[in-house]
């Protein structure tokens, strides 16, 4: 009945745009594999093969070869795909902590701490409510603006007086 959602299957998806991704387990054998049916020497038991199974013969060589060749070069480039994705994920958790250094620091600055600062922000409010009260009569709330300019232009004054 439910039991099948409760499940917990890894459920592989192959497309054109999905890579195929093999275990650590698998990518290790294949290579092994790969390597020891290059160094394989030839049979004792053949020693006057007829030429219809030596030509199959070397073909099976040749196959196995391109085979061998084809599943390192895939296991080259899902090692490589992994190694970009560990990048791109170490880079994004960068860009997070330095996201949040700088949000802590602009809440520590005195600027967001001044009187100025937070009437500012009541001036923002105001000018915010007075054009949604007012939808398409935006000069209507000319004063709320003025205020809002004058002090914005009061912290700028302040900012400035304080970085020197």
């Amino acid at each position: 009945m439910g039991a099948s959602n409760s499940k917990s299957e890894r459920v592989y998806v192959y497309g054109n745009d999905v890579p195929i991704g093999f275990t650590p387990q698998l990518q290790e054998k294949l290579v092994r594999d790969a390597e020891s049916a290059s160094t394989k020497p030839e049979s004792p038991k053949q020693t006057a093969p007829a030429p219809a199974s030596s030509a199959a013969s070397d073909i099976d060589e040749k196959v196995d070869a391109l085979v061998a060749k084809e599943l390192a070069r895939i296991l080259e480039k899902n090692q490589l795909d992994d190694m970009k994705a560990r990048d791109r994920n170490a880079s994004t958790t960068e860009l997070l902590n330095e996201i949040r250094d700088i949000s802590r620091q602009i809440q520590a600055s005195p600027s967001t701490k001044s009187p100025t600062f937070a009437k500012a922000l009541q001036a923002r409010d105001r000018v915010a409510a007075c054009l949604r009260d007012n939808s398409g009569r935006a000069l209507d709330c000319w004063s709320e603006v003025a205020e809002f300019r004058a002090l914005t232009a009061t912290m700028e004054k302040e900012f400035a007086a304080g970085s020197n």
